[in-house]
């Protein structure tokens, strides 16, 4: 049975349903057809024929109450008749379209115009039928109608399907984009760290690039050999929360192997270590977050050798799985880094140091004179070389054996470290000879230094053998600036002539390069080689 709606009386109701709501696709198993016009074109006997095909019909005379049933309920088709003012169903159309529909729009009147119906269907009509239309022409209207609607409604639904697909595609390619940009950055920082061997250098690139790679507001590292504690903050506002993470990293590092304790592999920190709190950070064997997951550990062990602790914080978001992961590769590279940077220090001081006293060895001693004579000869500041020999040492070598001669000279080699500054550099030059480089020491200075030397060398008695021995020593001075010295070479022959000034002179004596020296030297050259 169709009912007829018009809003000036009852208004409109819902067309038998008890709870008004638009159909979906999947509902659409009853056929429901809205028809519109005045009481005239509702007493035709077309409508009879929709019915009896199977379609359910509603009957509106009003356009509002028609409006107001399309946006309660969409219908799967409207037959609506063309008023005698033609800008009317343009209106009707415009305000059904704003709707966002899907019904068929089947506009029934009178001959128009090829022109207007063209109109009316970019308007959004599907047929235009000229009346009087039969019952067949105007069901094959409707039927056809629906197939296009439910075409429509398939290709919009696969659209929308699409376009999720294409919103999720989109997803993950930015995932991936962004996974592979942090893959990068990450491959780039661990070759940055594992390719220095100077530690500062890796501390730097550290702190610069794992704020770069991961969202960070502090970060703090310790090392255990050296001590040291370093700390980095994103922003002045973090400077007293880095100086608290400073502190409990100092504590920890002065504590050093009597802190540390065995934990639990995990990502949460064991329970003996959470009553000791975040003190205990130098005491993990593996990357632990903190109770909250707002502050990260990573320890920096290659097997049993620990070279320091890493700790990280974030103040608002918490670590996630990935940054986990992230971190903890980074604290393998960092602590790979540091050994390989331990390891060619320890070659380096190794290949520069003489291996009976310690001392700089005879490449090391020239390295630093090249590298205080260019400072001279840039910025005119003095410097002074003494070479030291040991007098008649041949002589303890041939009584008392090597090993004695190497014992004396390890002691030596104490007691000249023991009269120098810290930033005088001594070496072993060759054999029993010396050699002590004095930057920004003039040649007054120098001489009181190696006077001091020489009689604290002929006053010391030196064990050897079991026993002792008294020796002296003569000491060669050479200074820059000097006009004739231009080179390393030139600085070290000055130093070795003055040497061997005080050599013919009677040994035991500090002699300075110089020409006046040479003079003096030359006359008691002669009155020793006199009969």
């Amino acid at each position: 049975m169709s009912k007829i709606y018009d809003d000036r009386t009852s208004g409109f109701k819902a067309p038998n349903l008890e709870h008004p709501r638009r159909r979906t696709f999947t509902e659409d198993c009853v056929t429901h057809v809205y028809v519109s016009g005045s009481a005239a074109f509702h007493r035709q006997a077309l409508w009879h024929h929709i019915e009896k095909a199977g379609h359910t019909l509603s009957r509106f005379t009003d356009d509002g109450a028609l409006l107001d049933a399309v946006h309660a309920y969409a219908p799967s088709a409207i037959v609506y008749e063309v008023p005698a003012e033609r800008e009317g169903v343009m209106q009707f159309l415009t305000r059904v379209t704003e709707l966002k529909h899907n019904a068929c729009v089947l506009l029934l009147g009178p001959e128009i115009g090829a022109e207007l119906v063209a109109h009316c269907l970019r308007y959004g009509a599907f047929d235009y039928l000229t009346v009087p239309v039969t019952a067949a022409r105007l069901m094959t209207s409707i039927q056809s109608g629906l197939a296009n609607r439910q075409a429509f409604r398939a290709a919009r639904s696969l659209s929308q399907e699409l376009a999720h697909s294409h919103d999720l595609l989109a997803g993950e390619r930015n995932a991936l984009k962004h996974w592979n940009q942090n893959l990068l950055a990450l491959n780039h920082l661990t070759q940055v760290l594992t390719g220095s061997l100077d530690s500062r250098a890796i501390v730097q690139s550290l702190f610069t690039g794992l704020a770069t790679l991961i969202p960070l507001d502090i970060i703090g590292l310790a090392r255990t050999e050296p001590q040291q504690v370093m700390t980095w903050s994103r922003s002045a506002l973090f400077n007293r929360e880095e100086m608290q993470v400073r502190e409990r990293l100092l504590r920890r590092v002065a504590i050093g192997a009597k802190a540390r304790m065995p934990v639990q592999r995990s990502h949460r920190r064991s329970q003996a270590e959470a009553v000791l709190g975040e003190d205990c950070a130098l005491s993990v064997s593996a990357p632990t977050l903190g109770d909250n997951g707002h502050t990260m550990t990573i320890p920096l062990n290659i097997g049993s050798s620990t070279q320091g602790v890493l700790h990280v914080e974030r103040r608002l978001d918490v670590f996630t799985e990935v940054e986990f992961h992230v971190l903890s590769t980074v604290g393998t590279s960092l602590a790979v880094a540091f050994r390989n940077a331990d390891t060619h220090k320890q070659i380096q001081q190794l290949a520069s140091r003489d291996s009976v006293t310690e001392l700089l060895n005879r490449r090391a001693l020239e390295e630093i004179l090249a590298r205080e004579c260019k400072t001279g000869s840039r910025y005119r500041t003095s410097a002074c070389f003494l070479l030291v020999d040991v007098d008649y040492f041949k002589v303890v070598n041939d009584q008392w054996g090597h090993p004695a001669g190497d014992q004396v000279l390890r002691s030596l080699a104490v007691l000249m470290r023991t009269l120098v500054r810290d930033i005088d550099m001594v070496g072993r030059y060759g054999g029993e000879e010396f050699g002590i480089v004095l930057p920004h020491t003039d040649l007054a200075s120098a001489r009181v230094l190696a006077e001091r030397l020489r009689r604290q060398i002929e006053h010391h008695e030196f064990e050897a053998g079991g026993g002792s021995v008294r020796l002296t020593a003569s000491i060669g001075i050479a200074h820059i600036p000097d006009a004739s010295i231009r080179s390393v070479s030139d600085w070290i022959t000055a130093a070795d002539t003055a040497l061997y000034d005080a050599k013919a002179l009677g040994r035991n004596r500090v002699v300075v390069d110089g020409p006046d020296q040479r003079v003096s030297v030359e006359a008691a050259a002669l009155t020793l080689a006199t009969p």
